[in-house]
């Protein structure tokens, strides 16, 4: 699929840690072309063998309080029912209430889905653009591998959060700077900080705006050809996480969702010459019924600790693509991971991936333009329907809750980058120190400062954001 001369600007941004059946099955019931779920469809046995069934009635908030395992050897066991390194056959899809419930989780919590009218932002997009139902993550593992497909096309055989070893390789960003185009990564505020990749800011601050400049960006039709968007990571302040990690506001997230679109559509001209891609890193250990494909073209990369061969794709995640030119009620049984998003951008603005890809993943992942259609760009809104009670008073702050997992990797990640280049002042700066979402919220900015000066100036001058 060659670039369409409609599109100017793809945007892409990246929740975290939901899985398809979890956030968009129910609409299965509106829309029969969704491969998803109904109550009761799909089980899972608990450590006694009583099955826990798929069922609305996930919470925004306060299940998954204890994180879901999604880890490489977690996700093996959600995935074939056996310990990490037992042979297996197909992914049977049967372990995920028994890993939950291995960590100390009530394992019904994995099995909870939402119904459209909980997540009004999302399920109206979908409903008005195309839902991607064959999405999977790239690794079946956490975080950072599956965002470093993303960047990337590959992440260099590593399925742990070890944050710096894609540093100094060829990313979709240099790639399009190359080619002549620009590439960059928006991420919501210096306390928030960017996800994966803030080594590059200590060289190439060129590549980095904040949300403030993305809503001004789109405002005035001046967008880059390419846009990464990060939500909020943590709660700070007036400031809700909208990334959706477990367990972080989800309704939230469902109302990020609908800003950055917002913004988008802030600019006709903008709007017309934009295909905006909306999807989650991972599945964040909580139930999918599909099971993941193997891949058909490995990239010759493995992972010795723990054993991988990239030879088989994560668990499916939720992405609605959303432009003009696409039909409302689309639903796309293509098979899609995290690489075909490099894919399409090198495909939209550098030249066929085959040619212009460095690795195998991403030369043969399935882009998206093929999504586009010969239609008039489409002006009518999204049929938004009744939103939920205001955030505020039913959010709690996890600003004072133990650090999560993701938190800490984060702090480790800036102070790594900041090492790099002013190591006295990353002497004074103790990852140890932090032991709660807000002291890790305090540590990136800390560091972020210094990494970006320019970048938290902007936010300071618009008070923070």
């Amino acid at each position: 699929m060659g670039p369409n001369a409609n599109i100017k600007h793809i945007v892409v941004l990246m929740m975290e840690n939901r899985s398809f059946d979890h956030m968009l099955g129910y609409l299965m019931m509106e829309n029969i072309a969704i491969d998803g779920i109904t109550d009761n469809l799909y089980s899972n046995p608990g450590a006694d063998g009583e099955p826990h069934r798929t069922v609305s009635g996930a919470g925004y908030q306060g299940q998954l309080i204890l994180d879901p395992g999604h880890d490489v050897d977690d996700v093996y066991f959600q995935m074939f029912d056996v310990p990490f390194g037992t042979p297996a056959g197909d992914p049977t899809m049967s372990g995920f209430a028994q890993s939950y419930q291995q960590l100390g989780g009530d394992p019904q919590d994995v099995m909870l889905c939402f119904k459209p009218e909980q997540v009004p932002n999302t399920a109206a997009l979908a409903r008005a653009y195309a839902v991607c139902d064959r999405w999977f993550s790239s690794v079946p593992g956490p975080t950072l591998p599956n965002r470093a497909f993303a960047h990337f096309g590959t992440s260099f055989g590593r399925v742990d959060m070890s944050p710096l070893y894609f540093a100094n390789q060829p990313n979709i960003y240099s790639r399009l700077k190359a080619a002549g185009a620009q590439g960059k990564i928006y991420y919501y505020a210096p306390w928030s900080g960017t996800m994966g990749l803030t080594f590059l800011l200590t060289s190439q601050s060129q590549y980095f705006g904040l949300w403030g400049d993305f809503q001004n960006d789109c405002n005035k039709n001046r967008l880059p050809q390419y846009s990464f968007v990060e939500p909020p990571y943590f709660d700070n302040g007036a400031v809700i996480a909208g990334d959706q990690h477990p367990d972080h506001n989800v309704q939230a997230g469902d109302n990020f969702i609908r800003q950055v679109y917002e913004a988008v559509r802030s600019n006709p001209d903008t709007w017309h010459s934009t295909l905006l891609l909306v999807v989650w890193d991972e599945h964040g250990g909580i139930f999918d019924h599909v099971a993941p494909p193997a891949v058909a073209h490995t990239d010759g990369f493995t992972s010795t600790a723990p054993p991988f061969a990239f030879d088989r794709y994560g668990v499916r995640v939720p992405a609605i693509v959303i432009s003009p030119y696409i039909s409302a009620g689309k639903v796309d049984s293509t098979l899609y991971e995290h690489a075909s998003i490099p894919a399409t951008a090198t495909a939209q603005f550098i030249g066929d991936p085959m040619a212009n890809a460095p690795f195998a993943r991403e030369q043969f992942a399935n882009t998206f333009l093929g999504l586009l259609e010969d239609i008039a760009p489409r002006d009518d809104q999204p049929n938004w329907a009744a939103q939920p009670a205001a955030l505020a008073p039913e959010a709690v702050s996890r600003a004072a809750a133990p650090a999560a997992a993701l938190h800490l990797d984060h702090v480790n990640l800036v102070h790594q980058a900041l090492a790099a280049v002013r190591p006295d002042l990353a002497a004074k700066l103790d990852p140890a120190s932090v032991k709660t979402e807000g002291d890790a919220s305090q540590f990136v900015a800390a560091a972020m400062a210094v990494l970006h000066p320019q970048a938290a100036q902007a936010a300071a001058e618009r008070g923070g954001q």
